[in-house]
């Protein structure tokens, strides 16, 4: 499986848009075929694990470590997440950490670190300089991310000192996405949305950084999984 971007993109069209409002949203930016195989990987062959925070400690839990879990201990588990939300930064939601599982070495050959490989080729990082401009980015992380019923991301801007983000990057799998599942990727300033995204299939957000954003609660009757390949476009040498 080859991963290209679609041949009638041209980053040109979206610069403007993402230095006058700090943000580009890209669809069809994949071709059909690789969207298809990504989307099909992130279903069928992605172990996830149950991330959240714990102060300024982010936790991973596997799906081994959530199955030894009675029902009591998630329900307390997810009250004590829910009520860090209420006055600081939170999140909950399924991942598979892309760039730490490459770096180590491990499950080599699986489609989502070859999608990993092709994010930090030539053909995505020009595409990406072009769109916004910046042309030290050098490098992109990556996770792919599973938001289901009661998960969330509250709301943050990406800033992190030493961490050298210039964009975050977000691509879309999820095929069908209905505006009152939530899950939206909303862009904020003091008082109102002033953007929102719903995760549309094959569909490619990049955000300027720092810049205030949230994903929205996803519903209890949300009909399906809200999948996404993300990360940020740094620069300086490739790091943690």
């Amino acid at each position: 499986m080859s991963f290209e971007l679609s041949p009638s993109l041209d980053a040109a069209d979206y610069r403007r848009s993402f230095g006058e409002r700090g943000y580009a949203h890209v669809r069809g930016v994949l071709t059909e075929s690789a969207a298809a195989e990504i989307h099909a990987a992130l279903v069928e062959d992605t172990s996830y694990n149950y991330a959240f925070n714990d102060g300024s400690k982010h936790i991973d839990l596997s799906t081994a470590q959530v199955k030894s879990m009675t029902q009591e201990q998630i329900a307390r588990l997810q009250q004590a997440i829910y009520a860090q939300a209420q006055k600081g930064f939170q999140y909950c939601y399924n991942n598979y950490p892309i760039h730490d599982v490459y770096k180590a070495g491990k499950n080599k050959g699986h489609l989502l670190h070859r999608f990993y490989e092709w994010i930090n080729g030539e053909e995505f990082l020009a595409f990406c300089r072009e769109l916004t401009g910046f042309d030290d980015i050098s490098f992109a992380d990556a996770q792919a991310t599973r938001y289901r019923p009661g998960h969330f991301l509250t709301c943050h801007d990406d800033s992190l000192e030493g961490k050298n983000r210039r964009a975050a990057y977000i691509f879309n799998f999820t095929p069908q996405w209905l505006p009152d599942w939530g899950g939206y990727l909303q862009l904020l300033d003091d008082d109102h949305v002033r953007h929102g995204f719903r995760p549309v299939f094959n569909a490619l957000n990049v955000i300027a950084v720092p810049q205030k954003h949230n994903v929205s609660l996803v519903t209890p009757f949300a009909g399906g999984d809200r999948l996404s390949v993300s990360g940020w476009l740094r620069f300086g040498p490739p790091g943690g």
